[in-house]
């Protein structure tokens, strides 16, 4: 099969080759590529054809575990703007605090070592 002659002025990749499908295929291949949320076919069948396996990673973990810095964040930017303003802070505050980050922490190493794993 040739190579298509396109505009290749500012692409990093200047060759073109094109794939024919059946229905039947083109369905097992739509399946993987949804599979491994992979969602433009070119990065998918480069992927495929060069390593053999394209690789999913789920950052839903770290989304959830940033929106528990986030909230942390902002209850310890409370906390320090009630010192500045010399008003007081409760023995409660900060135990709540270190309760949220004791929580996060242990949420993380659980997290952390279940991706680890499923790495290796």
């Amino acid at each position: 099969m040739e190579n298509f002659a396109l505009s290749t002025t500012n692409r990093t990749r200047p060759i073109c080759k094109p794939v024919y499908f059946t229905e039947d295929e083109w369905l097992s291949v739509a399946t993987k590529m949804a599979e491994s949320d992979m969602p433009n076919f070119s990065a998918f069948c480069r992927e495929m054809l060069l390593t053999g396996k394209v690789k999913h990673y789920d950052f839903s973990v770290i989304k959830e575990i940033s929106s528990s810095l986030s909230h942390i964040s902002g209850n310890i930017n409370q906390v320090a703007k009630r010192c500045n303003t010399n008003q007081s802070v409760t023995t409660n505050d900060v135990e709540q605090l270190r309760r949220e980050y004791l929580q996060l922490k242990s949420l993380y190493q659980e997290r952390l070592v279940k991706a680890l794993r499923k790495l290796v």
